[in-house]
């Protein structure tokens, strides 16, 4: 990739960086320590995971922090370790035992058949420690206070749930999910099917999109990334789950004023979304079919090499 006078680290500029966070860390954690390394960069995320929870987050920087919510919304994967025998008031392995129970009668036909229950599309209600608010209030806060409020269940959606360990009272499962499953419910969901009490012992994020752990950065590393290679995929590589449609001549220069090209056929779907690629392969926009080829700019992406180019 071409230079950015204005920038001092160009080859941090406009990337999806998978790292693998830390236990401990909280999601902006890394950021901060991200930013820490590199302080004129502008930085963000693409969804949090809890500071137990270590695996793929997605920081963005420069015009890919545009792309947080086309991300955030990517499939999901994971591997979570349940204990059987304590539910806990977070359910997870920090929280305090608010429930015990004999788990002795648990076998893995029992437990492969209790997951079954849970793969397909259903509702689940959130927990009370989560980032989800109440009156402006995150629930997490209210809980610390002791307090429950009611929580409308959410349609969640889970592809598949194999299971790979089981050493009893422990089991690990393989969950692929969309975005909105809180698996710590899931494990205290799972519990409840077999009639034992249960926790959620530990939790890595492998996979989101076509992003995966394989290859992530660790977020002890950031200062490495100062004399090596662009890390992690540009703007338009990050969206290619979305059709890419070629923009050039005067439709690239309207673009560029925030004018919206009209689409010639074949035709996406009407109320699709779709990506502009411009002839050097950057992304210049997202945008929504609309009828007869026209469309709803979503996200126009600045193109910082045009005066390079002479364009």
């Amino acid at each position: 990739m071409a230079g950015n006078v204005s920038s001092p680290h160009p080859h941090l500029e406009d990337r999806v960086i998978p790292v693998d966070k830390s236990h401990g860390l909280s999601t902006y954690d890394a950021v901060r320590r991200f930013k820490r390394c590199f302080r004129k960069i502008k930085i963000g995320h693409s969804g949090t995971l809890d500071p137990q929870a270590t695996g793929l987050v997605l920081l963005l920087t420069g015009e890919a922090t545009k792309l947080s919510g086309y991300l955030m919304d990517l499939p999901k994967r994971y591997l979570a370790d349940i204990v059987f025998g304590e539910a806990t008031d977070t359910q997870d392995a920090v929280g305090l035992v608010v429930r015990a129970g004999d788990w002795s009668h648990v076998t893995g036909a029992s437990i492969r058949e209790a997951i079954e229950r849970f793969v397909g599309v259903r509702e689940q209600v959130p927990p009370m420690y989560s980032a989800l608010k109440k009156d402006g209030r995150p629930l997490y806060v209210l809980a610390r206070k002791g307090e429950e409020v009611d929580r409308e269940p959410r349609e969640v959606e889970t592809y598949a749930i194999d299971l790979l360990e089981i050493d009893l009272p422990r089991i690990r499962i393989d969950i692929r999910c969309a975005r909105g499953l809180y698996v710590r419910v899931l494990a205290e969901e799972i519990g409840d099917a077999l009639g034992v009490p249960a926790h959620l012992a530990g939790l890595v994020r492998t996979e989101i999109g076509g992003f995966s752990l394989d290859g992530a950065i660790s977020d002890a590393e950031f200062e490495a990334l100062r004399d090596a290679g662009p890390p992690g995929v540009g703007l338009a590589e990050a969206v290619a789950h979305l059709p890419a449609i070629a923009v050039d001549g005067e439709d690239l220069e309207r673009l560029g004023n925030g004018i919206a090209p009209r689409l010639g056929p074949p035709l996406p779907e009407k109320g699709s979304l779709v990506r502009l690629v411009r002839a050097d392969g950057g992304l210049g926009a997202i945008c929504e079919v609309g009828p007869a080829g026209f469309c709803k700019l979503r996200r126009v992406f600045h193109d910082r090499y045009a005066a390079e180019r002479g364009v």
